[in-house]
């Protein structure tokens, strides 16, 4: 290919040699065009300048379609022996052929590459996710557009009483579980439990009474998915963790959670994150491509280990993430440069690679009514995309969906045994009997016999920036 200053340096000589008109036609077959039928041809007519070609075109009777001063043409429309006169006078010719853009993909919506990432394949459907509910303990949702009739306001635990996302985190995390464009769950509901107003601040009791508020009202709502994408330091061990004991009754109930491991890097899992039951997310960096051979982990995703236990198990989009704008709430205001037109906003963080996997699994819940937490779970972990050197695997719905009942049975775990009272994991790896993934029902008896009661614990609290993520807008340097 001749580069565009080689073109403006050398005009072209007086005569060139003659292209017939044979060859001509050969380069238009097989197609038949309007002008082809009338004997005439689409044409780029090159000579000195493009004023030169234009006045030799109109000098035939033809008028130029198209001025093309970069490459000395025009285009015009002309007859068959129109074209061999201007040919024969030392012009150069050429076919206006059709031209076919090869891509891939063409992301003229940034979420369409976040989503391609989880590999719905054959699961993706404007209606996945249908019949079950993902409940969200966060800042409140906002009636915005792309979540019309996909979210119930639970309860709101905080002063300001009214559901609504004045702070902006809750709103887009939601939009990544079921919005449209950006929620890999389309067709489900998410059960909105607002625990933090306008200034992102609650406190640990709060967000554990509000996981309560999920598991009393899990089988009227039909929920199946419990996100949290808020993640805190509770220091080590995990056996005195309220919010550890809070995400496995809520397992235990019947409840899938999916958390955050939190942006404080290697070597550091927040809570509930942490808990070895429930499913643990990372965030990557897809790269804007759909496979995984190519993401990165960044270096503030969290990871480590609990116990024999590697946190985190998955991993998913988290960086330059795109979901749902809340205008007005005090993200929104202090982030302006986050906004992508006027409903889009963008962020990093594991927050959103926990989102998205919530909508992930209740994708897999949706397709498989029978299976378990435990079940869950194993299917996305087994199934997982290896990303080297790394800890979890990348999210990848559509082979956990083809996952058989062999392997659901034989990950080895954690899971939690139906029998245990003490309430401490079953680390053995020996399967709780009777869950398939596409068996019997889970019965849904209790590890305990007493339910939580709900104790308040007072002792922390945290801001707003433990709901945020690493950073809004465009991603860190």
């Amino acid at each position: 290919m001749v580069c565009v200053t080689t073109l403006r340096a050398r005009k072209l000589p007086a005569l060139l040699v003659a292209v017939t008109l044979v060859a001509a036609s050969v380069l238009l077959a097989p197609a038949a065009t309007a002008a082809e039928a009338r004997n005439e041809l689409s044409v780029i007519v090159r000579a000195g300048s493009a004023a030169e070609a234009a006045a030799a075109v109109e000098a035939e009777g033809f008028a130029v379609e198209r001025a093309l001063p970069l490459v000395d043409a025009v285009h015009a429309t002309v007859s068959v022996q129109t074209a061999a006169r201007l040919t024969a006078a030392g012009l150069h010719v050429t076919p206006n052929r059709s031209v076919r853009l090869s891509s891939a993909a063409f992301d003229s919506d940034p979420r369409a590459a976040q989503l391609a990432a989880l590999n719905l394949g054959a699961t993706s459907s404007p209606t996945g996710g249908a019949g079950v509910a993902v409940a969200i303990v966060d800042t409140g949702v906002a009636d915005v557009p792309g979540l019309e009739g996909r979210v119930m306001h639970g309860a709101d635990l905080t002063e300001e009483a009214d559901g609504v996302d004045r702070y902006g985190h809750g709103t887009f995390m939601a939009g990544l579980i079921v919005g449209d464009g950006s929620g890999a769950a389309p067709g489900a509901v998410v059960v909105s439990v607002k625990v933090a107003g306008a200034d992102g601040v609650t406190s640990l009791a709060q967000v554990v009474e509000g996981i309560g508020w999920v598991v009393d009202h899990r089988e009227e709502l039909g929920i199946r998915v419990l996100s949290l994408s808020l993640g805190v330091d509770m220091g080590p061990g995990f056996a005195a963790d309220p919010l550890g004991w809070a995400v496995e009754e809520a397992w235990m109930e019947g409840i899938a959670v999916v958390a955050a491991s939190g942006n404080e890097g290697e070597g550091t899992v927040t809570s509930p994150g942490r808990d070895p039951l429930v499913i643990t997310v990372g965030a990557t960096d897809h790269g804007g491509t759909p496979t995984t051979t190519d993401d990165t982990v960044p270096d503030w995703s969290g990871s480590g280990r609990v116990g024999p236990v590697a946190k985190p198990e998955l991993l998913a989009p988290g960086v330059a993430v795109t979901s749902l704008r809340a205008p007005g709430s005090t993200i929104d205001l202090t982030h302006p440069g986050a906004r992508i037109g006027d409903d889009l906003f963008r962020g990093h963080g594991t927050s959103m690679a926990a989102a998205l996997t919530a909508g992930a699994t209740a994708v897999l819940a949706a397709r498989h009514p029978e299976a378990t937490p435990d079940d869950l779970k194993t299917a996305l972990v087994v199934a997982a995309d290896e990303i080297s050197g790394e800890v979890g695997g990348a999210v990848d719905v559509a082979e956990a969906d083809e996952v058989d009942d062999t392997a659901v049975q034989q990950w080895p775990g954690p899971h939690r045994s139906a029998d245990e009272a003490d309430g401490s994991p079953e680390w053995s790896g020996t399967r709780w009997s009777g869950t398939r993934w596409s068996g019997t029902r889970w019965s849904g008896t209790r590890w305990s016999g007493t339910r939580w009661t709900g104790t308040r614990w007072t002792g922390t609290r945290w801001s707003g920036t433990r709901w945020t993520a690493a950073a809004w807008g465009d991603p860190p340097a």
